[in-house]
């Protein structure tokens, strides 16, 4: 028969046992070319991970030797992600910890991943992101545009009609844009671009934390003629000015019904978030380039119950 202490023994075993079954799940952001990048946290990271997943075990392997790490890896494809799931259920399922990792930066980034991820949370598994570099935001933070408010589209799509149709539902964005171009279809990217949009600036950022790292800065005609002078090679980030035109044009936003309501809806977001009138005023001003006090005066007058 047990006593008391037994059960209160056993109870916790199987507490413990409950808690250590769901595992983690370490999303591990990695260096973009520079090794110098590998934080203490992200090893750290990889000596708690049982099992990698990988995008190429090929790439990924170079890290390990690196570090002097061994560590099983399955490979994690567009063309396998879903098949990985079920090794992700036996690694939680014994209350064991796994990692993702790209070739180069952030997981899940424009790269394969995110149904192992959901799937980690519905088993319940410890989902912890591990900070690394990320071309896109490297070169945004380099471009010298407006980082107020952006957009990040990844990989244009390929294809004349299905590029120019993306196109054209981007030419009317005022925050900046930022894609990830293939050296093979950049001029072609840029010469699309000027003749949907115009001639707008822009900053190629190439080589991102390597040798070669490159920002070549100036309009789209600029960087086609660089492309015409020299080959540009390595992996790309292309950053487009938002559209200053449609910017310009908000000054007469209260005679718009439209518009009006848009900035008052964006202003009504902020407030239902949490914040105060006079920082979702400002949000708001920098998203639609218009004059703050103009909108803290319209907003009040519609909102004073809720501030």
């Amino acid at each position: 028969m047990c006593s008391v202490l037994d059960y209160a023994l056993v109870f916790d075993k199987r507490a413990e046992r409950a808690v250590k079954v769901s595992g983690k799940l370490f999303i591990i952001g990695t260096p973009i070319g520079n090794l110098s990048d590998i934080s203490t946290r992200m090893e750290s990271s990889l000596k708690e991970c049982d099992l990698l997943f990988v995008e190429d075990t090929r790439v990924s392997i170079k890290l390990l030797n690196h570090l002097s790490l061994s560590i099983p890896m399955l490979s994690c494809h567009k063309h396998n992600e879903r098949e990985r799931l079920k090794a992700l259920e036996k690694v939680a399922a014994e209350g064991r910890n796994a990692g993702l990792m790209s070739d180069a930066g952030m997981p899940l980034i424009s790269d394969p991943g995110d149904p192992l991820v959901c799937r980690a949370i519905e088993l319940g598994m410890t989902v912890i992101p591990v900070a690394g570099p990320c071309a896109f935001v490297m070169a945004l933070v380099g471009s010298g545009f407006d980082l107020s408010s952006f957009v990040f589209e990844g990989f244009l799509p390929d294809g004349n009609a299905p590029l120019r149709q993306k196109l054209n539902e981007l030419k009317g964005e005022r925050r900046t844009l930022a894609f990830y171009v293939s050296p093979h279809k950049l001029k072609h990217t840029l010469e699309m671009m000027l003749e949907v949009i115009g001639n707008r600036r822009a900053c190629l950022a190439r080589e991102l934390t390597k040798f070669y790292e490159e920002f070549l800065r100036g309009d789209l005609s600029r960087l086609i003629a660089v492309c015409d002078e020299r080959e540009l090679k390595g992996e790309m980030v292309l950053v487009l000015e938002g559209d200053l035109a449609v910017a310009k044009d908000m000054s007469a936003w209260m005679s718009s019904p439209s518009l009006h309501a848009e900035v008052m809806e964006h202003v009504r977001g902020g407030l239902n978030q949490g914040l105060k009138l006079s920082k979702a005023c400002q949000l708001t001003a920098q998203y639609f380039s218009i004059v703050k006090a103009d909108i803290y005066k319209e907003a009040v007058r519609l909102f004073r119950d809720q501030v």
